[in-house]
């Protein structure tokens, strides 16, 4: 009909003066408006005009930047007051800030635009209770160029002294602004931590001052607290290249008397011995390692000590260890176990173990074992998995009823696949679900049965 509005045609037909009163308009109404608009006009010069970009392009990426911050600011702000607050908002200001990320690495914001920014940023950044600090320091670092920026950025650092901000002053001025006198200064006066000596024993290592380096690390392994790993890795490989392997197996003892790294630090003797031929003593340290390892760890050292020892000294070695694992790593005994082919071990081991509701997790190491032997004992795997399903019901929720579901459906599979005896599993199912008729949500869970 000739009536009808037409909002496109009518649209076309404003002037321009009409336009930027509707923009106004739009703008004064939703806030959105006027960052889009911006990244309109952007994405319009770089399709147009490369030349008006570049003119236009410092000025245009300055606006963004702070239209970003807005946003973001505004949540961090409210993050700052309650010390923290909505999952939802807190998603949404980090996506404004990585909004801010790529818009820097564009490279078009002005040095007036990047101070302004950090400026109004550290307003923030001051307060430090929205749990953004980081983020935000990630930012200022992506920010700064030129040494007027870095300097800038250290003194805005200053004003609210702790050990962090005196930890990135100390980055500045060491990676970016090269003051070593100054970088100094400050380093030498906070070494409490191991990280602390290592830093300075970097520092002297890039500046070719090896003997200093060796000298701060030792120190640091006397006076650092918490974490010394990169100092003993540090002091054990600088020796060892040295060929001064006195004073490599001294830091190598050191660190088992102080109990500090023994495993990292014996497997690096290991290595050491093994490159220089010297088998009996690296055969000492691997052996002495292994009495060092995590449980995640042991059979895999197992295996390890097994490849590199001689078939006589395997031979010695190997039923202690085996021994010692049964009573201290079921998991790694009964994976050497099946190496070994003991699979009725492994069986009846399984089927000992006390079964309890998995509410995190429903398939571990061990169902993996039990898995591996159902064509060979699908009896006896049958009653370890309905073990474990059984045990995930009563008293159970959703959550136990998908675990037992799962264990079911392995069950099922036996019974039918391997056994072909779908009778039986249906006669032992239909039980279950008698016995537990009172539950429709488990009922629910295994329907598909």
């Amino acid at each position: 009909m000739d009536d009808e509005f037409d909002f496109e045609r009518t649209l076309a037909s404003l002037t321009t003066e009409q336009l930027c009163d509707l923009i106004d308009h739009l703008i004064q109404n939703d806030p959105d408006v006027r960052h889009l608009t911006l990244e309109w006009y952007k994405k319009m010069l770089e399709r147009s005009d490369s030349s008006l970009l570049r003119e236009k392009s410092h000025h245009l990426d300055d606006e963004l930047l702070m239209e970003y911050w807005s946003y973001a600011s505004s949540i961090i702000s409210e993050f700052n007051e309650y010390g923290g607050g909505d999952e939802e908002e807190e998603d949404t200001a980090c996506e404004w800030l990585y909004k801010i990320s790529d818009l820097i690495e564009e490279g078009n914001i002005s040095h007036e635009g990047k101070i302004a920014f950090m400026e109004e940023a550290f307003v923030e950044y001051d307060k430090y209770n929205s749990g953004y600090e980081d983020r935000l320091a990630e930012i200022f670092f992506e920010l700064c160029e030129t040494d007027e920026q870095w300097q800038y950025l250290v003194r805005k650092l200053k004003r609210c002294p702790s050990d962090w901000r005196n930890k990135l002053v100390m980055d500045i001025l060491r990676d970016h602004l090269h003051d070593d006198d100054a970088y100094l200064e400050l380093r030498l006066n906070k070494l409490e931590y191991g990280n602390d000596y290592w830093e300075l024993a970097s520092f002297y290592t890039q500046r070719g001052n090896v003997d200093k380096a060796v000298e701060t690390a030792e120190t640091g392994l006397l006076e650092g607290k918490g974490r010394l790993t990169e100092l003993y890795v540090f002091l054990f490989d600088h020796f060892a290249k040295m060929g001064d392997i006195s004073d490599a197996e001294r830091i190598v003892h050191k660190a088992l008397k102080s109990k500090h790294d023994e495993k990292i630090m014996l497997d690096k003797l290991f290595r050491h011995y093994q490159s220089q031929g010297n088998y009996q003593k690296a055969k000492d340290a691997l052996l002495k390692s292994f009495t060092y390892a995590s449980r995640s760890e042991e059979y895999k050292e197992y295996q390890k000590i097994k490849t590199y020892l001689k078939n006589d000294d395997w031979s010695e070695v190997e039923p202690g260890l085996f021994s010692s694992l049964r009573d201290r790593n079921m998991l790694a005994y009964l994976q050497i176990c099946m190496d070994k082919n003991m699979k009725e071990e492994v069986i009846s081991n399984l089927l000992a173990m006390p079964k309890a509701p998995d509410r995190w997790a429903h398939f571990n190491d061990f169902d993996k074992l039990a898995l591996e032997l159902k064509t060979e004992f699908p009896k006896e795997v049958i009653e370890y998995y309905w073990q474990k399903a059984y045990c995930n019901v009563p008293g159970g929720t959703r959550k136990t009823y998908r675990v037992a579901e799962g264990y079911l459906e392995i069950v099922r599979d036996i019974y039918v696949v391997i056994l072909q005896d779908r009778s039986a599993w249906e006669k032992r199912f239909t039980s279950l679900k008698v016995e537990f008729k009172n539950r429709p949500a488990f009922l629910d869970e295994v329907s598909e049965l």
